[in-house]
């Protein structure tokens, strides 16, 4: 396809568990507290220390805006809703006249050597406009601009929907492919660039006939509304439990249990309890009456008949589409040309995590279930049910391996700056906005500067939250780097011979003017570059003179880090080709960046980085106790990635499929913890819309990301030459090179380069080597 807005927005929460267990189990009885050697550390500069005031201090940001007007993102004329609507009319001329270019181009061998680079050329022209409007339409606060973001968003769409199942540029796209001599001189990111647009075609039913074709287009439309009413649904709020006074006898919550046990007392009426609400997540941590916590979980793991047949004819749906284009399911058609590659992989990979996780979990279940005996007193160990989990190993909130003091966000964003020039010579520098070019005051814009090149890109952070913005945590890509000094713009009327007139040819300008904007040379790289621009959407507290500044929390500190990793692929990623820049990858590739970052948060020698003062690593790192609860959530978060698979697997077309029970036999057959019968949780698994068949990845890309931080960089994270390696051999290719080739050389593994089922298996068994290997937290 020409482009895939899905991965534009890398948004979160993602699918993991957060909320950790204090059942803590010391390794092997060491007592001894670690330290490691310091590490001389590169002084603050001032441009690190710059990042300090403009985030914690609301007038700094003000302060630094231009006097000067423009437009959104510094576009001079995108001033208002009617502007937006006026570039997209402007881009969809443009982009029709770059179809009939490439349609045309069998014409000359010439014409058919520049193919590949007009489809990315025509993917990036619709991406730039689709990709502002879905941020605009997540974070503007004005009804109009949202209003005028989803009709251009879905304008555009639209026209990109025809260009993915036209039949002519396949057939173009093929007489490139089918040309010995173009495909010899094509680079490697040119002829991979081809791949994907080739497999996107061939997934959109191009070869069908124009009957099936029609069905395929109306399948593919279908899913998308069972799409968006499957999550609107799995966003829905739960019926109330009922709970009676009696039952919130002996609360260990002494603040809320207190006032929830009086006003039941003194109204003597039943309780009505939301799931999900403050009240519910306190009884089930401190309710030691199994009763109410049995009422809430069955409460919380609800649905109705509705909200299964959505999501069951969505799965339905998916399968069909799948049959159509030859596919034995939708996994198989989805993970081709993934990492995975087919579902057979994907489950050796998952059997071998499964093999490893499930004795820890089963040692920390029979834990929980040594308390829940002494708690009642009975005779032998219980069997743990769904809703002991919470009362038995209390959820806590992540903390850092040591002591830090609190953690404003302009200080964690210097210890960003700080980090990223010990690892790839970049640093981040705050840059003046001016009136109009961001859509709310608290958005901060930054520079991200290479030591050599100079600038290589934008961030612009929109991290506190506001009624009316998307809530959680997002990346977004507005505009991919690809290279441009060489789009011969003038051959897309030259070779149809068109003569425009004036005022058509001031209808293009304006599309022409949107895309010119931050192209310039890059130090050390031929030609001209279109350089990246991301947005960071988060929803933190905003600072105030009276409160002071935003501090904090550690599980928000790991958040901005993971989304930063992906913010640095994003300006790392050096491409000519916008269809595999930065974050335009595999997904069950993508998130190794990101991942990877929350590791250095490990280590001595990067917390000391939050001190602007610090020029050593003097930070000690206690005996780690390993949290064993997080096993049992790890276990079944394994267990939700198998369900995934099943649900996209041949099973769902048989008449008897029944997503309900295909949960239930999944739980009894490799669960820990037992099936509670009426309930149907997979109405609220929403990632089975946009992570359809691919929920294994975050997994994955975590064991990847584990063995990564242990060979490469947890003896000494701030190395420069090992940074600068992992920027050489990861980050520049984005999407540009097989992500196998990638990691095997990265760790120096050869026999990784298959990427078949052995391969798998070894990542779920680096998964064994990492969690032992951390456990003295580096």
């Amino acid at each position: 396809m020409l482009a895939k807005t899905a991965r534009n927005a890398l948004a979160k929460p993602r699918p993991t568990f957060r909320f950790r267990g204090c059942l803590h189990l010391s390794k092997n009885g060491d007592v001894s507290t670690r330290r490691r050697a310091s590490t001389a550390t590169i002084p603050a500069s001032a441009d690190d220390r710059s990042l300090i005031p403009l985030f914690d201090q609301p007038e700094a940001g003000t302060s630094r805006a231009s006097t000067n007007s423009t437009g959104l993102f510094g576009h001079s004329f995108l001033t208002s809703p009617a502007a937006f609507t006026a570039l997209a009319n402007s881009t969809l001329r443009r982009a029709h006249l770059l179809t009939e270019r490439i349609l045309q181009a069998r014409r000359s061998r010439e014409e058919l050597s520049k193919v590949v680079k007009n489809l990315d050329r025509l993917s990036d022209l619709l991406c730039g406009v689709i990709d502002l409007a879905e941020l605009v339409r997540n974070a503007h606060p004005s009804a109009q601009w949202v209003k005028t973001a989803d009709e251009v968003y879905e304008t555009l769409c639209e026209f990109m929907n025809v260009l993915n199942t036209h039949v002519g540029l396949y057939e173009v796209l093929n007489a490139v492919l089918s040309d010995r001599e173009i495909v010899k001189s094509l680079s490697r990111e040119a002829y991979q660039t081809a791949l994907i647009f080739w497999r996107d075609f061939e997934k959109s039913g191009i070869r069908l006939p124009p009957e099936q074709r029609n069905e395929f287009v109306s399948l593919s439309s279908e899913i998308i509304v069972l799409g968006r009413q499957f999550l609107n649904e799995a966003a829905a709020p739960r019926p109330p439990a009922t709970i009676t006074s009696s039952e919130l006898r002996d609360l260990k919550d002494k603040g809320m249990g207190v006032r929830l046990q009086l006003q039941a007392r003194f109204t003597q009426r039943e309780l009505l309890v939301y799931p999900g609400s403050l009240q519910a997540q306190m009884i089930m941590r401190s309710a030691p009456s199994e009763e109410p916590r049995r009422k809430l979980y069955i409460a919380s793991n609800s649905s109705t008949a509705e909200q299964i047949a959505t999501l069951e004819n969505m799965l339905k749906a998916r399968a069909r589409l799948a049959r159509l284009v030859g596919k034995d399911s939708y996994a198989h058609m989805t993970l081709a040309d993934k990492m995975a590659r087919s579902p057979e992989n994907v489950h050796h990979f998952l059997d071998a995590l499964l093999d490893h996780t499930s004795p820890h979990a089963r040692d920390a279940l029979l834990v929980l279930s040594l308390r829940k005996q002494a708690h009642l007193g009975l005779p032998s160990p219980p069997t743990i049910q769904a809703w002991d989990r919470d009362y038995y190993c209390p959820p806590e909130p992540p903390a850092p391996p040591v002591p830090l003091p609190p953690l404003t966000l302009g200080t964690v964003f210097m210890a960003l700056s700080r980090l990223f020039r010990h690892l790839y010579g970049i640093t981040l520098r705050p840059a003046d906005v001016e009136l109009g070019e961001a859509w709310n005051t608290d958005v901060r814009k930054l520079e991200v500067v290479d030591e050599e090149t100079g600038v290589i890109g934008w961030i612009y952070a929109d991290l506190f939250g506001r009624r009316g913005k998307a809530s959680g945590a997002a990346h977004y890509t507005v505009r991919c780097s690809r290279r441009v000094d060489d789009d011969d713009e003038n051959g897309d009327l030259a070779l149809q011979g068109l003569q425009l007139s004036d005022a058509e040819r001031q209808s293009l300008e304006l599309s022409k003017a949107f895309e010119a904007l931050g192209r310039r040379p890059l130090h050390g790289h031929d030609g001209i570059y279109q350089l990246p621009v991301v947005v960071l959407l988060c929803d933190f507290a905003r600072p105030s003179a009276q409160r002071g500044a935003t501090v904090l929390e550690w599980h928000e500190v790991l958040t901005l880090f993971h989304e930063m990793g992906h913010a640095m692929h994003s300006m790392i990623g050096r491409t000519e080709y916008q269809n595999v820049s930065g974050t335009r990858c595999a997904t069950d590739f993508v998130e190794l960046p990101s991942i990877l970052m929350e590791h250095f948060l490990n280590s001595p020698a990067v917390l000391a980085l939050f001190d602007p003062k610090s020029r050593s690593s003097s930070l000690q790192i206690g005996n780690y106790h390993e949290d064993a609860c997080h096993h049992i959530d790890t276990h079944y978060q394994i267990l939700l990635a198998i369900l995934d698979q099943a649900y996209h697997s041949p099973d769902v077309l048989q008449p008897e499929f029944d997503s309900t029970s295909t949960f239930s036999y999944l739980q009894k057959a490799r669960g820990l913890i037992p099936y509670v019968p009426g309930t149907s949780f997979q109405t609220q698994f929403g990632h089975l819309f946009g992570y359809g068949a691919t929920y294994y990845s975050y997994l994955f890309d975590r064991a990847i990301a584990s063995r990564v931080w242990r060979i490469l960089f947890s003896d000494d994270p701030l190395d420069r030459e090992t940074g600068e390696r992992y920027k050489q051999e990861v980050l520049r290719f984005g999407g540009g090179n097989d992500p196998w080739t990638m990691v095997s050389t990265l760790l120096e593994a050869p026999e990784l380069r298959t990427g078949d089922a052995a391969a798998m298996r070894e990542v779920g068994q680096w998964k064994i080597e990492d969690e032992a290997g951390m456990s003295s937290r580096h």
